[in-house]
């Protein structure tokens, strides 16, 4: 099953429409998760109505009813597969000194933030968001990816994700817009 991941769209704070290159990169896809930042219901309507069916959580930066409609954060089953999905500003800040100053004590890096929030979950990927940075790497036999951004920014490129899940396995890409 091929999975389109997305976060921080942040419509229409940055843009007032999601990059037309979003259609190609998501064409035959399964369902869409986006990680956050979503920031109106309208972009999720979007998302249902011209790609597929996609599940969301909301960021810091999205709108009350966004808030209110979305969970901070969700598991997603794919078969025997789980896909925890958390956008990460729950942790405060991009950088270890945020988290430190969170919860008081020395600072946990990001992954084993994002692990201990899905600890009881037995989740195979996490898909967060927030950073604006591309990620994608195995830590503790759990897939962390963030997509980046969907809209371009002063030092970086948009992008989006691809997760591939099989019966045995997750798999992540990244996809320049």
């Amino acid at each position: 099953m091929k999975i389109g991941i997305i976060a921080d769209t942040h419509i229409p704070e940055l843009s007032p429409v999601l990059p037309a290159r979003i259609a190609e990169a998501f064409r035959g896809l399964d369902i869409i998760l986006h990680a956050g930042d979503v920031c109106e219901l309208a972009v999720l309507q979007e998302f249902q109505e011209t790609y597929t069916l996609t599940f969301a959580v909301h960021g810091e930066g999205d709108s009350e009813a966004v808030r209110a409609y979305l969970d901070e954060k969700r598991v997603v089953r794919f078969g025997e597969r789980r896909v925890g999905m958390i956008h990460g500003h729950q942790a405060g800040a991009r950088s270890r000194g945020g988290l430190r100053r969170l919860l008081g004590g020395p600072a946990p890096s990001l992954p084993e933030y994002l692990l201990a929030q899905f600890r009881d979950e037995d989740v195979h990927a996490i898909v967060f968001g927030h950073t604006h940075r591309p990620y994608v790497r195995m830590h503790g036999g759990v897939l962390l990816f963030n997509p980046g951004a969907a809209l371009p920014g002063p030092d970086r490129q948009p992008t989006v994700g691809i997760l591939d899940v099989g019966q045995r396995n997750i798999t992540g890409k990244i996809v320049p817009l």
